[in-house]
């Protein structure tokens, strides 16, 4: 009963405006991916208006986009100690090749 109390009050007209404004500000990835989480489960209800489920699937891919973004400055960041030929150490960018 109180989350979907929550779940109401999260998505509420007045919730979704201030939530465009907190988007703004930065979230971590694992707070991004618990959110993400939250809009799929109240996705997956099927009794859930339309227009509900619109402005959930508007806040998710906004979520998606932010959470990307936070991971490919997080690859862009990470260097690998390599060794090189003469025997120093290095640090060279790492670089992930998706395959796919």
């Amino acid at each position: 009963m109180i989350n979907e109390e929550w779940l109401e009050n999260l998505f509420s007209e007045d919730s979704l405006a201030q939530d465009n404004k907190r988007e703004e500000t930065l979230i971590s990835l694992e707070a991004g991916f618990e959110q993400l989480e939250t809009i799929v489960k109240a996705l997956e209800q099927k009794d859930l208006p339309l227009e509900k489920a619109l402005a959930y699937f508007k806040q998710g891919v906004t979520l998606v986009q932010h959470c990307s973004t936070i991971l490919n400055q997080a690859e862009k960041q990470m260097q690998i100690l390599l060794e090189t030929p003469d025997g120093h150490l290095q640090l060279k960018p790492i670089s992930f090749e998706v395959k796919g």
